[in-house]
């Protein structure tokens, strides 16, 4: 059984914070080292780091929503981590290159923004369930082969 592919390195991060010449989080970085496809509560998906090794699950990657995607309508200082499908948008603010830790929800049709309670804990939380839940999945049926 092939192993499956769940985070992805620190060097294709950094290229991503070159790219969008920001430093971010430490909590969101080490979310992505742990799973890379990182789907919340309530509709929200975290925009994964693109990996080449899975292009078809990372195509809406964080570099792209933000470069080519809603870059036009988002609010200045501020880069999306994630979205609902609605065109809602989960974002942090930018101050000098470095993203803030808070999570603001971007209201699309109103633009307004509210403090996303759950925040990064939340995210890197998901991130190592899942995580455990695919190794342990995995561990259970490459055993019976």
């Amino acid at each position: 059984m092939k192993e499956p592919i769940l985070g992805i390195s620190q060097t294709e991060i950094d290229k991503a914070e070159a790219q969008l010449a920001v430093k971010l989080p430490d909590k969101l970085k080490e979310a992505w080292l742990n799973y890379n496809v990182i789907e919340l509560r309530g509709g929200w998906f975290v925009f994964p780091i693109f990996d080449s090794r899975n292009p078809r699950k990372t195509c809406s990657h964080i570099v792209y929503e933000n470069l080519n995607g809603w870059s036009e309508l988002q609010p200045d200082n501020t880069i999306a981590i994630a979205d609902n499908g609605t065109g809602n948008q989960l974002i942090l603010k930018v101050d000098e290159g470095q993203a803030k830790e808070e999570v603001y929800h971007w209201q699309h049709d109103t633009g307004k923004l509210k403090l996303w309670k759950p925040g990064l804990d939340a995210i890197l939380k998901v991130a190592i369930a899942s995580r455990n839940a695919v190794e342990t999945i995995h561990k259970k049926y490459s055993k019976s082969k």
